[in-house]
């Protein structure tokens, strides 16, 4: 899901100070470099504490960490960052918009926003043509982009269109104030009707896009499986909810109990596939937010898409 920086945006790249003051003593350390480098998006902040370019007394820290009076905070300013999404009229799904927010049902095969190679088509192109230039800083290279779906994966996800909207709904997800459930169509015949996998989980070792269970450093990470339906030994449908948010989560989780989701080419691991699929059977299904204004949950839900549907009966078809 992380992609890689690839356009050169700023000619000075010297590592940015901060000393914090008194009064700013008890602020979370996203929201402060957020609020202070008017150039970088929330999300790109976050990238950089999570990736050791942010220092705090020379130490990297959580995002969440809380600034005490007196800390030094050291950023190494990227000397490239993602390219900006340029307008694209592309095909958008709305399930609902407000003044500040707007939730897509995100197509399978549509990258959120450029990166690793791929300067359009994305989410973010066709918000930047949509909705012009958005109340927010940095809105060039992920336009109101508060989370991400990989690029297979449809359904729900949420775009802020000012930039107090982005703040309050990046802080529900980091908070884990969001109630987010998948569908998903895996191999095999799950034992039990409900489970928790409560694996941690970080980059696999040599890999740099494969994650895995890693009980050596790895971030902790849960995943609440239900059995909807079961196609015999050959596969089930089941609905997920992660309480946590990492990279790839749902997917290693599923592979690591036996049960790939049909379509995951990275986790799959040469299972032979029940019946043909055309991607990665993954679909967010539901997500219930906090209102960025009144705080109140709003809960949206997005149909299952024709490709999913084709292969739950192309399963039911098969038998078991």
């Amino acid at each position: 899901m992380d992609d890689v920086p690839l356009r050169l945006d700023f000619d000075d790249a010297e590592p940015r100070v901060f000393v914090v003051a008194p009064e700013e003593a008890g602020e979370r350390l996203d929201r402060y470099l957020s609020a202070r480098i008017g150039e970088f998006s929330r999300a790109l902040v976050q990238r950089l504490i999570d990736g050791g370019s942010v220092k705090v007394d020379g130490a990297a820290v959580r995002r969440s960490h809380r600034l005490r009076d007196g800390e030094r905070i050291e950023v190494d300013v990227p000397r490239a960052l993602p390219p900006r999404a340029e307008p694209e009229d592309l095909p958008l799904r709305v399930l609902l918009e407000e003044e500040t927010f707007v939730v897509l049902d995100k197509a399978p095969g549509m990258a959120v926003h450029p990166g690793r190679g791929r300067a359009g088509g994305t989410v973010a192109n066709a918000i930047a043509f949509r909705y012009g230039a958005l109340r927010l800083t940095g809105a060039g290279y992920r336009p109101g982009i508060v989370h991400r779906l990989d690029l297979d994966t449809s359904g729900v996800m949420v775009v802020a269109k000012t930039e107090v909207a982005h703040g309050k709904l990046a802080d529900a997800f980091a908070d884990r104030e969001v109630e987010k459930e998948y569908l998903a169509l895996v191999h095999g015949a799950p034992e039990h009707e409900e489970r928790r996998i409560d694996l941690p989980l970080g980059r696999e070792h040599g890999d740099a896009v494969r994650h895995a269970v890693r009980f050596d450093g790895g971030r902790h990470a849960i995943t609440d499986v239900k059995v909807r339906e079961r196609f015999g030994e050959a596969a089930a449908f089941v609905s997920c909810r992660p309480l946590t948010g990492r990279t790839h989560q749902i997917r290693v989780h599923l592979s690591s109990t036996g049960h790939p989701i049909l379509g995951d080419s990275l986790y799959e691991r040469g299972r032979k596939r029940p019946v043909e699929v055309p991607r990665l059977m993954l679909h967010a299904a539901r997500l219930v937010f906090p209102h960025p204004s009144t705080g109140e949950p709003v809960a949206v839900e997005a149909p299952l898409p024709p490709d999913f549907e084709a292969a739950i009966r192309a399963l039911r078809a098969r038998g078991g």
